[in-house]
Order: structure tokens, then sequence, then C-alpha cells
């Protein structure tokens, strides 16, 4: 039975860059046996024929509040996201080169994070010795190491609607109270996800393949085969 899902983006500034080839990679590969839409969240005018996509209109801020509060965001469009089954989230730097079908879905669907990937299920030496959760004590964020679990990405998430919007609500919560304390997570909303998951684990965990970075060297040792890539690119450029 057909799934209404809708898939979320953010990009701003010269994230903007990124887009058709996400567009044209999800079209091809993501769901394509289900009714799916697009929510982007965005600073400039963009049209794209014949793709059922819905534009809400945002400022670009300085780095990292894009990154760091698109689960504040995601509120704007409450009523809107409301109306879909299953809605998931994707970095706009990203492309699929695989088929990614239902087995995604689940209330809460996380993603392997490559550290995570490297810490648990393998032996290579590798500069990820450990999981990259908030230390500093003074963010709702932080995690204790005797709290710690899996460790996930922010760069492909979903679930169920009711569930997306219930974690984007305490996600965002958490962010405004941390400002309000002129905090900010050290992974930013990545570390908030993390916390989030602790308290309320996922119901599935997708592997490494749904969130690869682009480093081929390493896919093609570790014999992945990604069904979503995270492109390579220079951080110093975007993040402004």
């Amino acid at each position: 039975m057909k799934k209404k899902v809708l898939l979320i983006n953010i990009a701003t500034n010269k994230y903007i860059n990124f887009l058709d080839s996400l567009y044209q990679t999800s079209r091809k590969y993501f769901l394509v046996d289900h009714d799916v839409s697009f929510l982007l969240f965005t600073d400039k005018k963009v049209k794209v024929d014949g793709l059922p996509l819905k534009i809400s209109h945002i400022e670009h801020e300085p780095w990292p509040a894009p990154t760091l509060k698109r689960y504040n965001y995601f509120l704007r469009e409450k009523k809107f996201i409301s109306q879909f089954d299953y809605v998931f989230y994707c970095d706009a730097d990203m492309v699929f080169v695989d088929y990614v079908d239902d087995t995604i879905f689940s209330e809460l669907t996380l993603t392997q994070h490559v550290r995570d990937f490297t810490f648990h299920d393998t032996n290579i030496p590798c500069s990820f010795e450990h999981l990259s959760y908030d230390r500093s004590g003074i963010s709702t964020a932080h995690v204790d190491p005797c709290d710690e679990n899996r460790y996930y990405a922010g760069g492909f998430l979903g679930g169920s609607s009711k569930r997306f919007l219930q974690m984007s609500g305490e996600i965002a919560k958490n962010v405004l109270i941390d400002e309000e304390n002129n905090v900010v997570a050290e992974w930013h909303d990545e570390s908030h996800l993390n916390r989030y998951a602790i308290d309320n684990p996922p119901e599935k965990m997708l592997p490494i393949n749904y969130c690869c970075p682009e480093w081929p060297e390493f896919i093609n040792h570790m014999k992945i085969k990604p069904k979503i890539i995270a492109l390579n690119k220079n951080h110093s450029e975007y993040q402004q």
C-alpha cells in the first residue's frame, strides 16, 4: 500500500548548489513505490519542474545556526508535515546512489554514523576512536560516559510524522534553552539528536550505507555498498 512520504531538506546560502543532484537522484532512487513530496527550507528562489515541492522561506544565519536550528525550522511547517504518513530529513549535500525502499519505515529511524561504524564494527586504525557526544556539562545535549549507546548521524533520519514532530519539538526546545544560556552543543544538531536518542531509542538503526562519507578508499576497503553518499566539500567555504 502506497504511503504519503515527505522528504525535507535545508539549503541556504551556497548549499543551494547541491539541490539539483539531490533532487535528481532522490526522484530516481528514494521510495519510488510511494507517493513522495518535498519540503525545502531556503533563502533562495527555487523552482523544479515536475517536483511536488513546497518552499518554506527562512533567513540565512551565520554558521552553525542553519544546522543547529533545523528542528526549530521543521516546527514552522508542523501542520503541513503532519499530513504525511512518514517524514524523512536528508542533508542537502547528499546524493542517492541506490534504491531506498520502505524497509526504512518505522516510528523512528536513525542512521549509523561513520564514528559508530568504526568504533563498533571494525578493527581498523581510525581517527574516530571515540564517539563524539557533547561533554560540556552545560548543554542540554550533554551525555555522561556511562550513558553512551550507539552514535547516529544527523544527515539522514525520519519516522512517522507524529514521532518526527515530537522529536523535533523536544530538540528545538533544548536548542533554545542552550541559546538563552549562550551555549552551543559541541556537534550542534547531531549532539542534540544523540542526546534525544539515548532517552528515546529509535525503533530502527540503518547501517552506514544510508549516510556514507564520500571516501572511495574507505568504501572499497570496507566493502560498503552505499545507498546515500555525503559529498565531500570545502567546509570552510560552505559553513559561513
